[in-house]
């Protein structure tokens, strides 16, 4: 009897201890955890960093060809200088994301950080009580004791989700709507803090020279419109003169030289005396304003239209220096004797009408120069 009770005492003895070597061994198990959740997050946060280094290298690039197109619209300096000193930032700012060292903690995203310390501070806990002696023979179903079961974990939901997936926690940039990225999340790293903030401001400075070279072409754009609009009104109206002046000349082809009424012809503004027939009438304006600019007068014209009664006293009075009537080029509207020094051959007037005429339709006739069949250098022809 004596020999079973003392068998059966250590038995029982036995079957007490063994669930405190169980924890315990979950105990032991669980620092030796540890090291491969941080390696774990470590892993994690230098992929954070690369994926965030990504982003900005591309707003870099993406930032690049926008100073191009805003440098070709011409957009004021300073909003190109601010381009470029964003831009130099967010590259130092990639710069100090990739010589930053990776810690445990510091390298940690915030919640990562707080799971961590949660789990430090159960396993000081835990070898404060082994030290105190409380829990060296801890009973079956202690709650004191170090487990392993996940209902010893936080209930905090932040310390509960400490490992994020890459599709929750990923730098995964926010996209404008031209699916551009401009943004990087905020993991908690404080090496990238710096680099965000770069990012900020290049994609601000770089929304500004898109929006200014896009002001810059659109005002190219109206600009050239309008003078586009200036040169199609341009030759809408010489397409218009065209036409009157084919008019005109064609106006006066219906009456017989001598017989044109007043209301087909026209006159000139620096002498109301003068009828011609409208398009010599315009030339002769030309002419004149170029004469006046030269010699500082007038040109002095004596004889514009000459009726057939005119042409007919005309000859009476003068002769053979007078066309037979009716053919007359002052009959049809398309001639004039000038006075001055302009009826005089070899005059400096003479000579600048000789040589500028021309220009504006204007011409002494060969058989009124000197030297010719009948010279009369007062006589002008138009001969547009």
């Amino acid at each position: 009897m004596g020999l079973v009770l003392s068998t059966g005492a250590v038995v029982v003895t036995a079957t007490a201890e063994e669930p405190p070597a169980r924890q315990l061994a979950g105990a032991q198990d669980e620092p030796e955890a540890q090291p491969a959740e941080d390696r774990a997050a470590l892993a994690r946060t230098e992929q954070l960093r690369s994926e965030a280094v990504e982003v900005a290298s591309d707003a870099i690039e993406q930032a690049s060809a926008v100073r191009a197109e805003a440098e070709q619209a011409a957009v004021a300096p300073e909003v190109l200088a601010e381009l470029d000193a964003a831009t130099a930032e967010l590259q130092a700012a990639i710069t100090q994301v990739d010589v930053a060292p990776l810690t445990p903690t510091d390298a940690l995203p915030d919640r990562e950080r707080a799971a961590s310390r949660s789990s430090v501070d159960r396993e000081e806990s835990a070898l404060a009580d082994e030290d105190g002696g409380s829990a060296a023979t801890p009973s079956p179903g202690s709650s004191s004791a170090p487990s392993a079961d996940p209902s010893a974990l936080p209930t905090d939901p932040e310390a509960a989700d400490a490992t994020p997936t890459a599709e929750a926690e990923g730098p995964e940039a926010a996209e404008a709507a031209d699916g551009e990225t401009t943004t990087v999340p905020d993991s908690g790293d404080p090496a990238t803090a710096p680099l965000r903030e770069a990012l900020d401001r290049v994609t601000r400075a770089a929304d500004a020279a898109r929006a200014s070279a896009d002001q810059k072409r659109a005002e190219a754009a109206a600009a050239a419109a309008a003078a586009q609009a200036a040169a199609d009104e341009a030759a809408r109206v010489e397409a218009e003169k065209a036409a009157q002046r084919a008019a005109w000349k064609a106006s006066l082809q219906g009456f017989a030289n001598g017989r044109v009424p007043d209301s087909a012809l026209c006159g000139v503004g620096f002498d109301s005396s003068v009828r011609l027939r409208c398009d010599a009438a315009e030339a002769l304006e030309a002419l004149d304003a170029a004469f006046t600019a030269r010699f500082g007068h007038h040109l002095d014209v004596t004889d514009s239209y000459r009726s057939y009664a005119a042409q007919v006293a005309c000859r009476a009075n003068k002769g053979s220096l007078c066309a037979r009537p009716g053919t007359s080029n002052h009959g049809m509207g398309i001639a004039v004797d000038v006075a001055g020094d302009v009826q005089s051959f070899g005059t400096a007037e003479h000579q600048w009408m000789r040589e500028n005429a021309p220009a504006y339709d204007w011409t002494l006739p060969e058989w009124a120069r000197a030297g010719g069949s009948k010279p009369e250098p007062w006589h002008w022809e138009y001969v547009g």
